[in-house]
């Protein structure tokens, strides 16, 4: 999928890689001048990880079309989505034979009024690169550990600390502070099939040619990945800024409506 705007160029792909299934979702839903951008990546190692990863995407949809646009508080709505999602997927598992405990990692990233909103879960990320270099990345939520074996050193592994579903509690999400958009700023949320098998840098250069279609891009990155022996689900959302629109210059958002947003996940 892709799609040119004149306020921005964007698109997504999702590849199943060597697995049996993809678990991975994601969404791009725009609303007037409002941009709503979700990924998700179900968790392997527990049951219907696909089904937790599509039940973040509907809880977003659903909200997203539901509230009037431009978003009022977009930090606050994030945290709502998120909320209602941990939820939806615990009574998921819940109605099943026997019971099930489905996961999943989210990225949730607004765009409107020029400026961008994100926050996340688990070890999916967001990158903001302007020209050419990275201005901004989530902060992975996992720990190192060590895998015991019975010979030579214990190898390491990471590990998460924080996803959707399992615990009761909705998990503490992270929001960063909003970011004015600057034409020519790209915006990308992947997966960790993605960001796990190309290099960092790689990653980053990929999205420097201003004159190349993001979709053209991402596809060629993306197919890196893919092509590794035991590639994961590879799934991505790329996002060039091109700049305003005619409507989209209003004053910019407080700090006061930052900090009410992080203390409220209802």
């Amino acid at each position: 999928m892709n799609d040119t705007d004149h306020a921005f160029d964007i698109a997504k792909q999702s590849l199943i890689g060597s697995r049996p299934h993809n678990q991975d979702r994601c969404q791009v839903l725009r609303s007037d001048n409002t941009l709503l951008l979700s990924i998700a990546d179900g968790l392997g190692g527990h049951p219907r990880g696909d089904a937790a990863a599509q039940l973040l995407i509907d809880v977003a949809e659903h909200l997203f079309r539901k509230h009037e646009k431009p978003l009022h508080d977009p930090m606050r709505f994030m945290l709502q989505v998120v909320g209602k999602a941990h939820r939806s997927i615990l009574s998921f598992g819940r109605r099943q034979q026997p019971p099930i405990e489905p996961r999943t990692t989210a990225v949730l990233a607004i765009v409107q009024n020029n400026t961008l909103y994100w926050s996340h879960v688990g070890d999916s990320r967001l990158y903001l690169v302007r020209n050419g270099r990275l201005l901004a990345r989530t902060e992975d939520h996992t720990v190192i550990v060590a895998v015991p074996n019975d010979i030579g050193p214990m190898p390491r592994r990471t590990s998460l600390t924080r996803c959707l579903g399992g615990l009761e509690r909705p998990p503490t999400t992270t929001c960063a502070p909003p970011m004015a958009l600057q034409p020519g700023d790209v915006v990308l949320l992947c997966t960790d099939g993605l960001w796990g098998q190309v290099p960092g840098k790689h990653l980053i250069g990929a999205f420097r040619n201003a004159k190349t279609s993001v979709a053209e891009q991402l596809q060629q990155v993306a197919a890196i990945a893919h092509r590794e022996t035991h590639s994961d689900n590879v799934t991505a959302i790329a996002l060039r800024w091109n700049g305003y629109t005619e409507r989209s210059q209003p004053p910019p958002e407080t700090r006061r409506q930052y900090r009410r947003a992080l203390t409220n996940t209802d």
